[in-house]
């Protein structure tokens, strides 16, 4: 894993079902990427093309990414997020190559 030290897991709860995974990434940004993309799956309305409404727990997920959890996670080895009303469950963990 010394090359690809970003690792996340995630669970999202919505009508649509579960939506779980995991990743690994030598970069942040890929990790943030799929993790945007498996949220966005877990809102898709399976009876309509689209997505349901995003409204706060979407928006408190977006912000913490782009606001902590990488510097969260590499200080302090992971960072992990719960929406208050259960939709969102990821932890993102940082473990440097070791020379």
């Amino acid at each position: 894993m010394a090359d690809r030290p970003w690792h996340a897991e995630w669970t999202f709860v919505s009508a649509s079902g579960v939506t779980t995974g995991t990743v690994d990434h030598a970069r942040y940004f890929d990790i943030r990427m799929a993790i945007f993309k498996a949220a966005d799956k877990s809102l898709r309305d399976l009876s309509r093309a689209g997505t349901v409404g995003r409204d706060e727990p979407w928006n408190l997920l977006v912000g913490a990414l782009y606001s902590e959890a990488m510097l969260s996670a590499d200080e302090t080895g992971a960072w992990h997020y719960e929406s208050p009303d259960g939709w969102a469950n990821v932890t993102i963990r940082f473990t440097p190559a070791t020379a």
